[in-house]
């Protein structure tokens, strides 16, 4: 997305959500992101907390891989699984398969402990429990699972789609399994462990490289979260957000609560899809039902369009905050180039030629004056790309498919 030549459009946008694809090759969702996109998972006050502890710089889950690792982890579990329930995997091949199934679910627990039953994130003790309980800031155990399920489901660009096996099915192994039958000796398990590399695409958490300049995304409900987050880590990490000058537009919106209330509605929305399609494909030729499913649908379709707008907004943020960054850094500049001529004008006081740096100060203070006028417009701006994402109410509710 950063290879995107001129600023992001709505349209660009909602391209995005169709193909399920985004341009380039975006680097990775930040730990806090996916944190914050795992909380739409959970209740509504869980949440808050996640939110709330965020803001006030409390200790939330530290994974001992990053998020994006353990939800390739979790493909890759995902995958083993299908393969194995077959049922008409050679007994070579099954094997080993169970063994690497085995160590990926004990990498996975691994991270749920940590999420889960983390030691020094939440209090443990009676009294810690309830003193974080009354301030508000206690995250239950039944909620981190919930955070901890959300964090599988971290978006994540270029998913392995899998080999020959995955592709052809059943009637791969039954090829295979004559060849496998034939291995002899010690080198057996390295052929064995080298088909199946082979079969399953890519060695377990490996990405699949990105095709044709871009990445892909399971859907378009996961590419419009993908697209949230990866905005909101550029305006997180840009120095001038960060800075003095914006200290009220800070204040004036939370972008921690902003990212977790747009990933909550996406995650409602992409739940009722399912579930709609599944009552439709149920429905039979009941056309009275049919008709209602198709009047709800129908009512509901603006949303979409609404959460489109609000990830748009953070767009435009990250991309205003860039640009004042720029400026910052020729402010950077002129002060270095000030300090400079300070040492020049003492120079110079002594040998009596003071002409020449009043000059030069007299231009920096012109070219500083124009730099902070340039960025009190970037504050301007930004003042009004906050006022359109918060607000927000509620919107657990259904759009169309990729709203055209």
């Amino acid at each position: 997305m950063s290879a995107t030549p001129g600023p992001v459009t709505a349209a660009d946008v909602r391209r995005w959500t169709q193909d399920s694809r985004v341009p380039g090759d975006p680097p990775p969702l930040s730990d806090a992101a996916a944190l914050l996109i795992a909380s739409g998972h959970v209740t509504a006050p869980g949440r808050v907390l996640v939110v709330r502890r965020m803001s006030m710089g409390l200790p939330l889950p530290v994974l001992n891989v990053s998020a994006v690792e353990l939800r390739r982890l979790q493909h890759s579990i995902g995958h083993l699984e299908d393969q194995l329930a077959t049922g008409v995997m050679p007994g070579m091949v099954a094997t080993v398969l169970r063994t690497r199934l085995s160590g990926m679910v004990r990498k996975r627990e691994e991270a749920r402990r940590i999420v889960v039953l983390g030691k020094g994130i939440f209090a443990s003790s009676t009294r810690g429990i309830r003193r974080e309980r009354r301030e508000n800031i206690y995250l239950e155990i039944d909620e981190r699972e919930k955070l901890f399920a959300g964090l599988l489901a971290t978006p994540c660009a270029n998913l392995p789609g899998g080999g020959g096996v995955r592709r052809a099915g059943s009637a791969a192994v039954d090829r295979i399994a004559g060849f496998v039958g034939n291995f002899a000796g010690r080198g057996a398990a390295a052929n064995v462990e080298e088909w199946i590399n082979e079969a399953l695409g890519s060695k377990p958490g490996q990405a699949s490289p990105p095709s044709r300049g871009s990445s892909s995304f399971a859907d378009g409900y996961e590419t419009l979260l993908f697209i949230a987050g990866h905005f909101y880590d550029r305006i997180q990490r840009n120095r001038a957000w960060q800075s003095d000058f914006f200290e009220i537009q800070r204040g004036a919106v939370n972008l921690h609560a902003e990212l977790a209330e747009i990933a909550a509605d996406v995650v409602a929305l992409r739940g009722l899809r399912i579930d709609l399609d599944r009552a439709r494909a149920s429905s039979g030729y009941d056309e009275d039902f049919s008709a209602h499913l198709d009047q709800r649908e129908a009512a509901l379709r603006p949303v979409w369009t609404q959460l489109l707008e609000r990830v748009l907004a953070l767009t435009e943020i990250a991309q205003t905050v860039e640009s004042a960054a720029a400026e910052l850094r020729i402010l950077d500049e002129y002060d270095r180039a000030s300090t400079l001529d300070t040492r020049i004008d003492s120079l110079l006081a002594r040998s009596g030629d003071r002409e020449l740096s009043a000059d030069h100060s007299r231009m920096l203070s012109e070219q500083v004056r124009s730099g902070e006028e340039q960025l009190r417009i970037y504050r301007d701006v930004l003042q009004g790309n906050i006022a359109r994402i918060s607000p927000h109410p509620e919107m657990y509710q259904l759009p169309e498919r990729y709203e055209p």
